[in-house]
């Protein structure tokens, strides 16, 4: 809910400055055991003036030995200019809200470990006459209780509204009445976070109902699916920080709530069948391609307090009225 907190923070601020989307990949490095892997990640960025800004990220930081780690990044931003306002110099701290699939010591073959750390960035990034920019980027994660990490990568970009400070950029952000009434059929896969991932198809069915520009709400019925170590399914409702681009045909939002299901899960020595309450945390984009109908992708991260998180992307055809 604290990500979903400080969506709402850069949904909310200046909206003259600039919004931008980015997509890194690249390779990253583990202090104990020292060994490398590949890293990749998303993050949105918003402009608070010509020096200043808010980010949200989502990063995978690969596999490492006994590690399967990622998260969510909330930082601030200070940047400074050079080369007419091409090139931007920046540096980046904040929080960095991470889940690490580890192998246990504790009778269990692995263990769904969530917490908190630092994460500290450098980027340089040279934007382009057009809405596309290029940029590197080295982030560096500090934990309290787990392996610190140190990634370089590389990020294709793209400004979706607002203005850069020098102004090069058009305005075409369009803020309109928001997601109204949706309901919204999807189908995909389910991924258990465990040290081999199985799988499952996945469905759900969502109604979702904009309160103006910013905030939305769900109802869903999701079913995960038979997985090697859990069949879950279940009712889950999600508040939304919700904006639109683009005369309002692209809409990004992330939502989180509570997560009411039925799971029939492995324990040791057979199977156990319960009510459980959940987290769901939710990322998803959709995008309006007639007058009524818009089809929309999902990726739901599912948070346990009993080692079976999961995580269930989705991509379905939505009707708006």
């Amino acid at each position: 809910m604290s990500a979903v907190l400080f969506a709402f923070g850069l949904l909310w601020a200046v909206p003259s400055d600039a919004q931008e989307f980015s997509v890194s990949a690249g390779t990253g490095r583990a202090n104990a055991p020292s060994e490398s892997t590949y890293s990749w990640g998303f993050t949105y960025l918003q402009a608070l003036d010509a020096n200043n800004a808010l980010s949200y990220s989502w990063i995978n930081e690969g596999h490492y030995t006994n590690h399967h780690r990622d998260g969510f990044a909330l930082q601030y931003w200070r940047r400074i200019w050079f080369f007419n306002d091409r090139l931007a110099l920046a540096g980046g701290v904040g929080g960095y809200n991470y889940f690490d699939t580890t192998a246990s010591d504790e009778g269990r073959r692995y263990a769904d470990v969530h917490g908190w750390a630092l994460i500290y960035s450098l980027t340089a990034t040279w934007y382009t006459r057009t809405p596309w920019f290029y940029q590197a980027r080295v982030n560096r994660i500090d934990t309290f209780h787990s392996i610190d990490t140190t990634s370089a990568m590389l990020s294709v970009g793209y400004q979706l509204g607002g203005t850069n400070h020098a102004g090069s950029i058009p305005d075409y952000l369009a803020q309109g009445s928001g997601s109204r009434n949706e309901l919204t059929v999807l189908a995909g896969k389910t991924e258990v976070n465990s040290l081999h991932s199985p799988g499952a198809f996945a469905k759900s069915v969502e109604y979702r109902h904009g309160f103006g520009s910013y905030v939305d709400a769900t109802v869903t019925w999701l079913d995960e699916g038979p997985t090697a170590l859990t069949r879950r399914n279940g009712v889950a409702t999600e508040l939304w920080a919700s904006r639109g681009f683009f005369d309002e045909r692209l809409r990004l939002a992330v939502g989180a709530g509570p997560y009411v299901a039925i799971d029939t899960y492995k324990i040791a020595g057979g199977t156990n069948t319960a009510d459980k309450v959940s987290a769901l945390v939710t990322m998803t984009a959709s995008y309006q391609f007639a007058r009524h109908w818009l089809v929309r992708a999902s990726w739901n991260r599912v948070l346990t307090g009993y080692n079976k998180d999961s995580d269930v992307f989705l991509a379905g055809i939505g009707y708006r009225f």
